[in-house]
């Protein structure tokens, strides 16, 4: 895509991000006025002030770092210095009930909940396209994993056929290919060895069958896969979207756009064909079948090792149209899902048994990227994540840690609790700290996700380690 419209994606990205947060604070703000509180700061962003208005009080401001927002409460956090108060200033400010900073902090959480409501209601409306299919339809022979090593594939080792239906994954109800990915990448089960482990329940000829399956974890990501992709559609062929420069690829002839049908006369049934058939026969030239304009070309092309790299490669991205089908859930099915997917992750990431680790997590760059790439797919998807976005807002901010809401609720708790306010310096310290967290937090995440968008941007290659796609269902790079 042109230079302009990238950025005219990612502006609607900003925005997307950029209103969510206004939701949540204008919770936090309303609630404040309606009971009586000051306010004396609006802020989208954080750091020094850009510009803004005066009203009401308050100062209504755009700062200078667009990592969140937030609402100056002095008497709901007694925050002091922190905030730029001076301490007389908030000795002279009059003091609220216990019932008054529980309803202000936790109004911004209720706001975005009531958004993701009512976005849920136009999704109810107009429906969505998801793979609502849980039948496998390849079975890879090989994986490669996070160590750049090619094992047999866990599905097929477990005795996994074609045509199985996934109907469980550790006793957990499965109803979509995405869901049987995120319930997979979040499993928890180990063995003694250290070995991840899942029971696998699949339908096959109508009779239930429980499966042990090994994951392996794939990517740079480090993610667990069985290596199986959902049936595709049989009229359908992966086309290819993206040409690297001075990529075997671009140099044989291919061109973004073309269909791929065959590698070396034998049909390309799913993308993990194409992944396997590459890993295996990487070493010669590969005769390519591609549908162009109605015409079919054979175009032979030597797949190489890029400098750096260890794994040889063709040199193009593709997109493979698997089945999908128009889902219409209702906005408490949809919140229910949103919810249960972020308690899925958040355990996973403190359970020992996991590989969820923080870096999988994304910050505003991670977040930024997913919203323009779902514009790019279409307002439909755009508003389903937008929602998405919007419930883990709310939760996220729920938790009881300093800085969040729900660290506001606990000190306003625990000052209920022995029946005198928490002593200023305590709080002061205790939320300075946890900025400082949370601000390498961000960093943090923010290293992982510049490098995840150089990756699907075709910018960043891994080194040694395979680049199998992380989601196979929005879009696949050739490893």
């Amino acid at each position: 895509m042109s230079f302009l419209t990238n950025l005219w994606f990612i502006a609607i990205a900003l925005f997307c991000l950029g209103f969510s947060i206004f939701i949540h604070e204008l919770g936090h703000f309303l609630a404040a006025k309606k009971r009586g509180l000051i306010a004396d700061k609006f802020s989208i962003g954080f750091g020094p002030r850009l510009f803004g208005w005066h009203k009401y009080g308050t100062d209504f401001r755009i700062s200078l770092l667009p990592l969140g927002g937030y609402v100056s409460l002095p008497q709901l956090a007694d925050m002091g210095r922190l905030e730029g108060n001076e301490e007389e200033d908030i000795c002279e400010m009059p003091p609220i009930s216990y019932a008054d900073k529980m309803i202000v902090a936790v109004m911004g959480a209720v706001c975005n909940l009531i958004f993701a409501l009512l976005l849920s209601l136009v999704l109810w409306g107009v429906g969505r396209e998801i793979i609502k299919t849980t039948e496998v339809g390849y079975i890879a022979e090989t994986v490669v994993n996070s160590s750049n090593q090619t094992v047999a594939g866990p599905a097929l080792v477990a005795g996994i056929l074609k045509g199985d239906k996934i109907v469980s994954i550790d006793g957990q109800a499965i109803n979509s290919w995405m869901q049987y990915q995120n319930v997979l990448m979040t499993s928890t089960g180990r063995t003694k060895e250290g070995q991840a482990i899942v029971e696998l329940g699949i339908l096959r000829n109508k009779q239930k069958l429980s499966l042990t399956v090994y994951p392996q974890t794939v990517s740079t990501e480090a993610i667990r896969h069985i290596g199986i992709y959902p049936i595709s559609d049989s009229n359908a062929a992966p086309i290819i979207v993206h040409l690297e420069p001075e990529m075997p690829a671009i140099a044989a002839g291919l061109e973004a756009g073309d269909r791929i049908k065959e590698l070396d006369g034998q049909a390309v049934i799913s993308s993990g064909f194409l992944s396997t058939y590459l890993a295996n026969h990487g070493d010669r030239i590969i005769q390519i079948t591609v549908d162009r304009n109605e015409d079919t070309l054979v175009i032979p092309v030597q797949p190489r090792v890029k400098a750096g790299e260890l794994s040889p490669r063709f040199g193009f991205a593709y997109d493979y149209p698997f089945k999908t089908e128009r889902v219409h859930y209702n906005p408490p099915e949809q919140i229910l899902q949103f919810a249960n997917t972020m308690r899925r992750t958040l355990f996973a990431l403190i359970h020992k048994g996991s590989d969820v680790k923080v870096r999988n997590m994304s910050g505003p760059v991670g977040i930024v990227h997913g919203l323009s790439t779902m514009a790019r797919y279409g307002w439909v998807d755009l508003i389903w994540f937008l929602a998405l976005i919007n419930v883990n807002l709310a939760l996220f901010n729920l938790l009881p840690i300093p800085v969040l809401d729900g660290g506001h609720m606990l000190f306003a708790t625990l000052s209920k609790v022995i029946g005198r306010p928490l002593p200023r310096k305590l709080m002061e310290s205790t939320q300075f700290a946890f900025v400082l967290l949370l601000l390498g937090f961000v960093a943090y995440v923010s290293f992982f996700d510049i490098g995840r968008v150089g990756r699907s941007a075709g910018l960043i290659h891994d080194d040694g380690v395979a680049n199998e796609a992380v989601d196979p269902i929005i879009e696949k790079i050739d490893p």
